[in-house]
């Protein structure tokens, strides 16, 4: 028996492009001798279509959609996730399709995670079987029953394999892949699952969907970021199988934001984007990012310098958009910056100046760049990282604005780790100098970050611990790390969550980004 596992891009509620890109796919597995073809979880809708679940006419729709796909689907037998409803009951199902007929297989367990909501819009599955494709007896699961209870009860009635279909944003600190190579072996069962691929507004899905022999080998996967098929023989569940493979973490971060990227604007038929480019490492990491998803025709940079701008900062960029071969203008902002500092004298009369004066100068670049893009209809893209996000370092209405944060889940040593990844596939189109200068926000005279953090090293370090391993301040001074250190950094983190939430959508790429992941009370005192 062959199989193909259709790991496909879907656009949320887009059932005119989603239903004839499942069509055509299905039409193109037969051609290549499928016997079925698998979809991933709510192909039909695209997942998470969220709230939308709540309306009728969105429903109404994916039903429709579905009585296309088994109309137009009716000579080959296909597997495909949509929401089922059963009175005001609504369920996340697998539908098996063969000539007209349809059986399900509704997700009985369902997350509650931090991206994950699914009790919100679902009912939870009470019924389980097996079901039978020419004699075979498949397991056929939805997402996160393969790694529960479900699973343990559908082996006990001796499948001949494991269906699974799923839709699980990326993460490069976790393995979905690991997870389903311990249950085949677990059950010692066959086990081909189908996973989304792309990316909807901040999540993104990696794709990578995969099969494993009964004793967790890998006998076929897709590709990783992209639309692909493979056709599995059943033939191959008695092969050795390999190995899974493990892949770099900055390589994969990389693939994940230029996906992230690419869709935001493909799905919004946005075209061309904006960024304020400064100099330093994260504007340039962003600015390369973009050229390579969007193309350098598409995306345009404005240097905004000041007084406390080093001569290198503007020759450091001026050199990397030759290289990158994008466009740009310089707009000087001393003038604005001393008018503002006129405008507000009476108001500040009696004060010494600090932050406030600092950080005009970066809401004037915000209101310029806002001000292209609501001129252009270029996209501003955010230039902050993770570490910036995490304590505050970063101005409201300023180098926050933006539609989207590339870096928002990536921390600063990673971005030099991009950097350097990027130089070494992408052409060198980062001038050395911005990578191994010290970073600064040039807001005063020799300004360095340091000035006011703990080295970037030792500040991500605390933050991983925090953040992506929930470690309490003690866990965290266990690890080696300053007490007094960890006590500042977690002060910082504590207390500028109303900056977080006014923050543009922060693509995701590990377990815990802000925005979504690490969701805190606005107004709270812990």
């Amino acid at each position: 028996m062959k199989i193909a596992l259709a790991q496909l891009n879907y656009h949320i509620g887009n059932f005119e492009a989603n239903v004839e890109k499942i069509i055509s796919t299905a039409r193109k597995s037969k051609e290549n001798g499928a016997d079925l073809v698998v979809f991933s979880e709510l192909a039909v809708c695209g997942y998470c279509p969220d709230d939308l679940f709540y309306r009728s006419d969105f429903i109404n729709d994916c039903n429709d959609a579905v009585e296309k796909i088994i109309a137009e689907c009716a000579d080959i037998p296909i597997i495909i996730g949509a929401p089922m409803s059963s009175g005001k009951r609504l369920f996340d199902a697998a539908l098996f399709i063969n000539k007209g007929v349809v059986k399900s297989q509704c997700k009985m367990v369902l997350p509650n995670t931090d991206v994950l909501n699914e009790h919100r819009y679902f009912e939870p599955s009470d019924k389980f079987d097996l079901i039978d494709v020419d004699g075979e007896k498949i397991a056929l699961v939805v997402g996160g029953d393969v790694l529960d209870y479900p699973m343990a009860m559908l082996a006990k009635l001796n499948p001949n394999f494991i269906v699974n279909i799923s839709a699980v944003p990326y993460s490069h600190d976790t393995s979905y892949q690991q997870k389903l190579s311990e249950v085949a072996l677990k059950y010692k069962l066959p086990l081909l699952n189908v996973n989304q691929v792309g990316a909807n507004t901040n999540m993104i899905y990696e794709g990578r969907s995969i099969a494993f022999n009964e004793n967790g080998k890998v006998i076929a996967e897709c590709k990783s970021f992209e639309e692909d098929l493979q056709i599995v023989d059943t033939d191959l569940f008695k092969s050795a199988g390999e190995e899974l493979r493990k892949f770099d973490t900055t390589e994969s971060i990389f693939n994940a934001i230029t996906l992230g990227l690419r869709d935001y604007f493909a799905k919004m038929n946005f075209k061309k984007a904006v960024l304020g480019l400064s100099g330093g490492i994260d504007s340039a990491v962003v600015l390369a990012l973009a050229v390579n998803a969007l193309g350098s025709e598409n995306v345009h940079s404005i240097l905004m310098p000041t007084c406390y701008s080093t001569s290198h900062s503007v020759d450091d960029s001026l050199e990397m958009l030759k290289r990158t071969k994008s466009s740009y203008n310089i707009i000087p902002i001393e003038d604005l910056r001393k008018q503002f500092g006129v405008a507000m004298s009476e108001a500040f009369e009696g004060t010494k100046p600090g932050l406030a004066e600092e950080n005009i100068q970066a809401r004037l670049r915000g209101s310029i760049l806002m001000a292209y893009s609501n001129k252009f209809g270029n996209i501003l893209l955010n230039t902050s990282n993770k570490s910036e996000e995490a304590v505050g370092y970063s101005t409201l209405y300023g180098d926050m604005c933006g539609s989207l944060s590339l870096l928002g889940d990536v921390y600063k040593t990673e971005v030099y780790r991009l950097a350097r990844y990027i130089n070494e596939h992408c052409g060198n189109i980062i001038p050395e100098n911005i990578i191994t200068k010290a970073p600064s926000a040039e807001l005063r005279p020799d300004q360095k970050d340091q000035d006011s953090l703990p080295p970037y090293d030792i500040l991500d370090g605390i933050l991983n611990c925090y953040l992506e391993n929930n470690m309490t301040a003690d866990e965290i001074k266990a690890k080696g790390f300053d007490a007094e250190t960890v006590d500042f950094v977690l002060k910082l983190v504590k207390r500028v969550e109303y900056k977080r939430f006014q923050a543009p959508p922060i693509l995701r790429v590990s377990s815990c980004a802000f925005g979504h992941s690490q969701s805190v009370p606005l107004v709270a005192r812990y």
